[in-house]
């Protein structure tokens, strides 16, 4: 049985099923899908995108960062913030759930 259940939301929109049924994230997923919607309602996510190549881009993981250890549900000291080294502009943020688990998962991809 879940602890967690939510909405899936991708692109800003609620994922259907075949059946045009809202689709539902249980407790790993759904600590994940918070902290990216957290990091995107913040602005944090733009800063690291249009801050590229300047000293700002640190301070901006630094406060994504902190923003992501204040989730009581992830372990703090663990969050990383990336850049996939592949493809300038895409951005991962990694942690250590305490009940789940790693997870990673994509915070923004620069067109």
């Amino acid at each position: 049985m879940s602890i967690y259940s939510d909405l899936h939301i991708k692109h800003g929109d609620v994922v259907l099923d075949a059946g045009n049924s809202p689709t539902y994230l249980t407790d790993r997923d759904v600590i994940a899908q918070d902290i990216v919607h957290a990091i995107l309602e913040t602005g944090l996510a733009n800063l690291l995108v249009s801050d590229r190549g300047t000293g700002t881009t640190q301070d901006t993981q630094t406060q994504i960062k902190l923003l992501v250890e204040d989730d009581v549900r992830i372990m703090p000291g663990t969050v990383q913030v990336q850049q996939n080294q592949n493809q300038h502009g895409q951005w991962w943020v990694h942690a250590k759930t305490i009940e789940f688990g790693a997870i990673s998962s994509l915070i923004i991809e620069a067109q």
